[in-house]
C-alpha cells in the first residue's frame, strides 16, 4: 500500500491502522517520490492527496495512466471543485473523500482493496 499525502499525521494514522492487519505501508509527501516507490514495490493500493508539497496527486495518476499500471486509488483531499472531480478517471479513482478522513474507515476500505 502506498499512502501519498504532506500530512504526516494522516499517514500515520493510516499506518497504525493498517501495519496492525498486516499490510505494509509505504508514504511519500511529494510526486516525485510516489511515482518512484511506485516502480520500486507491488502495491495493493493507493491513498492519494492531490494536493502535495511538491507536484500533485495529478502527477501520479498521470504517471500510473501512462504506465498503464492499474492500481486501485483513494483519493483523499481537501479541496475537491466539481470540475476537478470530473478530472477524476472512474477507472483509476475508485473512491474520493474530503478531508479529515477518519483514518479507521479509510484503512477499512483499504483493508478491502488489499485483500
Amino acid at each position: 500500500m502506498l499512502v501519498v499525502d504532506d500530512d504526516p499525521a494522516v499517514v500515520e494514522k493510516l499506518r497504525e491502522v493498517l501495519e496492525s492487519h498486516g499490510v505494509t505501508v509505504h508514504a511519500a509527501t511529494n510526486a516525485e517520490s510516489a511515482i518512484r516507490l511506485l516502480g520500486e514495490h507491488e502495491l495493493c493500493g493507493l491513498v492519494l492527496d492531490l494536493v502535495l508539497e511538491s507536484g500533485s496527486g495529478f502527477d501520479v495518476l498521470h504517471h500510473l495512466s501512462k504506465q498503464k499500471m492499474a492500481i486501485p486509488t483513494i483519493v483523499v483531499t481537501a479541496k475537491l471543485p466539481s470540475y476537478v472531480r470530473e478530472m477524476l478517471n472512474a477507472e483509476q479513482v475508485k473512491l474520493v473523500f474530503p478531508k479529515p478522513v477518519d483514518a479507521r474507515l479509510l484503512g477499512t476500505i483499504v483493508l478491502g482493496l488489499c485483500g
